[in-house]
């Protein structure tokens, strides 16, 4: 769900921005309804498209390269990266491309899926490194000790606020019995996701947010992520839970 919700926020950040259309004029409700038709049109176009592959394409695609562990690899990925360059043609955002080629080799079957996973996993991980490798050389130190006190203070209130949500809202889903699970979920969901990374720069390139702004979501979201571990260790000594026994 992160992933489709991330898709659908990327594809309507050029809208948001004025990407890609006309200049705007004094009927800026027009240029808007323009820009979201031509949105919605591209989605339908991609959903279609998508449809099409998996059931049309893929099959005697996979038959044709699965003549060893490399041409199967190199096939994946050459999915992935036709569907990035589709979505991206389209101005959808290329991100989507690719969590919709995981959705194409999925349909093929748990079969497939479990010859492709160990595969791609080697090439995820190592994709992934780099990422927030990236990420890190974004994060400035003499920033995040000038900014210190409003860093700690955003970062603490949107992982409380999340925590506590979280907590209330399975706290109703949940059944009476695992009540005790509504506190472990709720730690692992309290950090801000590394997606903000990715939402954060796609608004700065097409300027929605300034670079300070992008700078505050960049360590907010690293603060986060460093005092996840923090809170999740914390969580498992309040209900007396071994992390061995977490499935």
């Amino acid at each position: 769900m992160q992933d489709v919700l991330l898709g659908v926020l990327m594809a309507l950040l050029p809208v948001i921005a004025g990407h890609g259309g006309p200049a705007m004029d004094q009927n800026v409700l027009i240029h808007y309804l323009w820009l979201f038709v031509k949105l919605l049109g591209a989605l339908v176009l991609i959903t279609m498209l998508t449809y099409l592959i998996a059931n049309y394409v893929m099959g005697p695609y996979y038959r044709l390269v699965k003549i060893g562990k490399e041409m199967t690899l190199l096939g994946t990925v050459a999915v992935a990266f036709i569907m990035l360059l589709v979505t991206d043609h389209l101005k959808i955002s290329m991100e989507l491309g690719c969590f919709l080629a995981g959705v194409i080799v999925s349909a093929q079957g748990p079969q497939l899926v479990e010859e492709v996973e160990p595969l791609i996993q080697p090439v995820k991980d190592f994709l992934g490194s780099l990422f927030f490798a990236s990420i890190g050389l974004h994060v400035f130190p003499t920033f995040l000790a000038f900014e210190l006190t409003i860093l700690v203070t955003l970062t603490m209130a949107v992982v409380v606020c999340k925590f506590f949500t979280s907590v209330s809202v399975l706290g109703i889903i949940l059944p009476s019995n695992a009540k005790g699970i509504k506190w472990i979920v709720s730690a692992g969901l309290a950090q801000v996701s590394e997606f903000s990374f990715v939402l954060g720069s796609r608004a700065r390139r097409l300027g929605l947010i300034s670079r300070e702004v992008y700078l505050l979501i960049l360590g907010v979201t690293t603060l986060s992520l460093l005092f996840a571990p923090v809170l999740w260790r914390a969580t498992l000594w309040y209900l007396r839970v071994k992390p061995s026994n977490i499935k």
